[in-house]
Formats: C-alpha cells, sequence, structure tokens
C-alpha cells in the first residue's frame, strides 16, 4: 500500500502530465520573468525614480532578489537592450562613461566585476538621471 509521499508524487506526476510537461523535463521549469517584463521592470523602476520616488529601487532588487537570482545573462541582456536606446552623452564615469565609450551593460560590469544587482541599479540611475 503507497504511503502519502508515493500518492502526491503520482498525483503530481498525472498533474504534469494533463499540463503536457515531460518527466525530467528542467527547461520548462524558468519561474524568472520574461525579457520583455524585465526591461519593462527596468524602465517603469527608471520612471519612478525619476520621479522621486527612492523606494522604487528597493523594490527593483526585490524583484531581482526573488525572480532573477542565478540569472546573470538575462538581467545584463536587459540592460543592455534598455539601454541601447538612449545616449548618455556628457555623463562622467562608471556605466555613463563605458556606454558613451561604445560598451555595452554586460561588458562593463564583466570588466569592471560589478554584481548582477549592482548593474541594474546602475542601468536604472542612469535612464532616470537622462529622464
Amino acid at each position: 500500500m503507497p504511503g502519502n509521499r508515493e500518492r502526491r508524487a503520482a498525483k503530481q506526476r498525472r498533474r504534469d502530465a494533463k499540463r503536457g510537461r515531460v518527466p525530467g523535463d528542467r527547461t520548462t521549469e524558468d519561474p524568472g520573468l520574461p525579457p520583455e517584463s524585465l526591461q519593462g521592470v527596468l524602465r517603469s523602476t527608471a520612471a519612478d525614480l525619476a520621479a522621486g520616488d527612492e523606494g522604487a529601487l528597493a523594490e527593483l532588487r526585490h524583484v531581482l532578489v526573488e525572480h532573477l537570482a542565478r540569472r546573470r545573462d538575462r538581467v545584463l541582456a536587459a540592460c543592455d537592450v534598455v539601454t541601447a536606446e538612449v545616449s548618455p552623452r556628457g555623463t562622467e564615469g562608471g556605466l555613463g562613461a563605458a556606454l558613451a565609450a561604445g560598451d555595452t551593460v554586460s561588458s562593463w560590469a564583466e570588466r569592471e566585476g560589478v554584481r548582477t544587482e549592482e548593474a541594474a541599479v546602475a542601468t536604472v540611475r542612469l535612464l532616470a538621471s537622462l529622464t
């Protein structure tokens, strides 16, 4: 007679089969945000910061911790997309100077050893300063 654990596992397998999931396939189980959503979060956080809402950065950090842990490439790619749309002329030092020199957020973060969260915050601060 199967125990609780076995019954729960069998029930989960039936649910997964109904949802079209293949047992052992981890490629469909990515709880992170899609790139478009992340880009939207970066843009809206920059707009909130530009409007004077300092709490927007705390909310951004929460999103990064909850949804994007261990997804450095995805976060930096989203930062690259949203900064490709702006022209950071006249900014001194840091990310703004790197972008003005033709770098991307990804290359700047790798070269400088910047953490993912700090690269996202620098991106948001730069976008907010340009609005």
